[in-house]
């Protein structure tokens, strides 16, 4: 082999690997581009939001790798020329094989998809990466009743990642602590949509009312899941209605921080 071909071999190896990078991923969606390729959305905990393609006929085995929601170690090629990126391998780390056979666990991991996609991980490319990973790892090893709290609390700490958590600690009207044992789990607190916050008992008599009422049981969950470790919060549980309550609630938080109408709440309301 001739100096000169040694040196073109060398070169273009080199442009290739200056034009390659590996990353963690989690792929959040996928949508068809051709006959036989793809547009790949992925959440990664350096670049946040990442936008890929995947070649590959459906008995591709890249392409059954690249599956919603699996995670793991992902290999690019970027090409300037062409402004593209490629997906050129994928290492599998954890499968969701249980999403594809429980509808409520597909719509709540779409949600943190979507969720992760319109606000550009709030920020905070890593830690909206471990949030969503831990959120999607614990659905799978978890039955839809768990699951169905796991959204809650999940949502509810995506609040935090985008600043917008509401205080939980104590009333925003007279200061009083919601732990305080004069108030019983089953007294109503209203939330309080201009101070992001709650009102206590005593002063939702005094007509400080709002659309959303919570039992005290639920405000103290709220606290609990904000500050203790989430293998501890997830030991607490409560009741269907206390639920209900709450769930009502944090969709329309979540919705409000997001200033739109999430595509996953509106379609799958029924179901989540």
């Amino acid at each position: 082999m001739s100096m000169e071909i040694a040196n073109s071999f060398y070169n273009a190896y080199n442009q290739y690997m200056t034009r390659s990078f590996q990353c963690q991923a989690i792929v959040l969606s996928i949508k068809e581009c051709g006959e036989n390729n793809s547009n790949v959305t992925l959440l990664t905990p350096e670049q946040g939001i990442l936008y890929a393609t995947l070649y590959g006929g459906p008995k591709s085995r890249l392409r059954s790798l690249v599956s919603l929601w699996n995670c793991g170690n992902i290999w690019f090629y970027e090409n300037p020329e062409k402004s593209q990126t490629k997906i050129t391998d994928f290492e599998v780390k954890s499968f969701h094989n249980s999403f594809g056979e429980n509808l409520f666990k597909m719509y709540a991991a779409s949600l943190a998809s979507e969720l992760a996609i319109k606000t550009r991980c709030g920020g905070s490319n890593g830690e909206c990466f471990t949030l969503v990973k831990g959120f999607l790892d614990g659905m799978e090893l978890c039955n839809e009743e768990q699951s169905r709290l796991g959204l809650l609390r999940f949502l509810w700490r995506f609040l935090e990642l985008l600043g917008l958590m509401p205080d939980v600690h104590c009333c925003c009207h007279c200061g009083k602590e919601f732990t305080n044992i004069s108030f019983a789990d089953e007294m109503i607190s209203h939330y309080n949509n201009i101070e992001n916050s709650f009102i206590c008992p005593e002063c939702t008599a005094e007509n400080h009312k709002s659309d959303f009422s919570v039992s005290i049981k639920g405000v103290r969950y709220l606290a609990a899941i904000t500050f203790l470790k989430p293998s501890e919060s997830r030991k607490i549980q409560i009741d269907k209605n206390c639920y209900e309550q709450l769930k009502q609630l944090i969709f329309f938080l979540i919705e409000n921080a997001v200033s739109q109408k999430l595509n996953t709440i509106e379609t799958g309301l029924g179901i989540l």
